[in-house]
């Protein structure tokens, strides 16, 4: 079965049921921000499997870790899937594709992530970060493919280059392309690497291994690829407002015993100030939180950096409900405080201080090395202050 057929097949088992006998149904799922590097790699490593099934034929479906609705905000993942015919109506499953009791009856290999609601039956973990113990909660038999990469994707090429684990000798071209293009944007075009260290670094190894297939391309000519690709991530033309705010974020909940506050992070490629200057923002982030029972929102606008990479450069926290709860207004000033102060990472934030929207603080970040989750982890830390702080006032 090639690449095509195998995904048109993954739609239909959505619908899987046991027969009774020893086959399994294993989801490959995605990280939830369903990047390029996630999506790639879980189409890429479900195909694998499939075609190195072992003594029984059990069934592999890929799963984007999000709604189906929230497909058309990832740009360039959609960008390079068109490319490669992939479509979603045909070819993709999403979160909300698959019945909660087929979630429950399957084993569960998970791409670019290893901390899972689905850990109790999890079997194998690809990712490159660093091994979260306590939280991972993986059982004892899960095979951690955690090799200190820059990408997921060079975990996956480095599968399909083992003759061990690829015993079928599959060469998928059109997989092939998908993890090429993944590796060039996740490492950025590989312009951080002194042109003399650059054949000892693992992920160009695989990048190289990638090309022996596809034809090997000069630096001008990867230079090309990866532009196109970071025009894909700013063409937003084609977006609503709301699918802007849900093309990456997360909920983080804050409870001090007495008031539960949620606040939403939603990072997405465009300026802060362009954003909110748009006829109907307003609405947009209001309906945003009602969705999500938001008390905050805080947007974080990125722009590539000139040597490649996204990183924010502003940030916008608004509070729904104008700070008329005196709780609110002490935790939006505690947010305030500590993100002009932190250290670990300096922000070095400059205050919009002329800007009057929905009671908000505005910043643009002097920095160019802040990125999504270096800001979600920040946020996290300072909401837990605030929550100590609360929980051990003395009387």
């Amino acid at each position: 079965m090639d690449f095509l057929s195998f995904l048109v097949n993954s739609q239909r088992l959505t619908q899987w049921r046991p027969s009774g006998g020893p086959e399994l149904m294993y989801i490959a799922l995605s990280h939830e921000s369903c990047d390029l590097d996630s999506v790639v790699s879980t189409l890429a490593i479900a195909y694998l499997r499939h075609r190195n099934p072992g003594t029984l034929q059990h069934n592999y479906m890929p799963v984007l870790n999000m709604l189906r609705r929230d497909y058309p905000s990832k740009s360039e993942v959609r960008f390079l899937l068109e490319k490669q015919q992939i479509k979603p109506d045909r070819h993709l499953v999403f979160r909300d594709d698959v019945p909660e009791e087929l979630l429950l009856r399957s084993r569960f290999i998970l791409v670019n992530h290893h901390v899972s609601p689905f850990h109790y039956c999890t079997e194998e973990v690809y990712d490159y970060r660093p091994y979260q113990c306590e939280a991972a909660r993986l059982p004892i038999y899960c095979q951690r493919i955690m090799h200190p990469m820059h990408s997921c994707a060079a975990l996956i090429t480095e599968r399909f280059d083992s003759p061990i684990y690829n015993y079928s000798n599959t060469h998928c071209l059109r997989v092939y392309e998908l993890l090429h293009a993944a590796l060039l944007f996740q490492n950025n075009n590989f312009t951080h690497y002194p042109a003399d260290q650059l054949p000892h670094v693992r992920d160009f190894q695989l990048l190289q291994f990638l090309e022996k297939h596809l034809g090997e391309l000069e630096a001008p000519q990867r230079t090309i690829l990866y532009d196109t690709l970071v025009r894909a991530v700013f063409d937003l033309n084609e977006l609503t407002l709301p699918q802007v705010l849900r093309r990456e974020f997360k909920l983080l909940r804050a409870n001090n015993g007495s008031h539960l506050v949620r606040i939403a992070l939603c990072c997405f490629p465009m300026a802060v100030t362009r954003f909110i200057s748009f006829e109907f923002s307003q609405l947009a982030l209001q309906q945003f939180a009602a969705e999500h029972s938001c008390d905050f929102i805080m947007l974080l606008g990125t722009s590539m950096q000139p040597r490649g990479g996204l990183v924010i450069k502003e940030i916008g926290l608004m509070p729904l409900d104008a700070l008329r709860d005196m709780e609110d207004r002490r935790l939006f000033d505690h947010l305030i405080i500590n993100l002009n102060a932190a250290l670990e990472p300096f922000l070095a934030l400059e205050s919009y201080r002329g800007l009057d929207f929905m009671q908000g603080a505005f910043f643009f970040l002097n920095v160019w090395n802040i990125q999504y989750y270096d800001m979600l982890n920040l946020m996290q830390r300072i909401i837990y202050n605030w929550v100590s702080e609360d929980v051990y006032l003395p009387n």
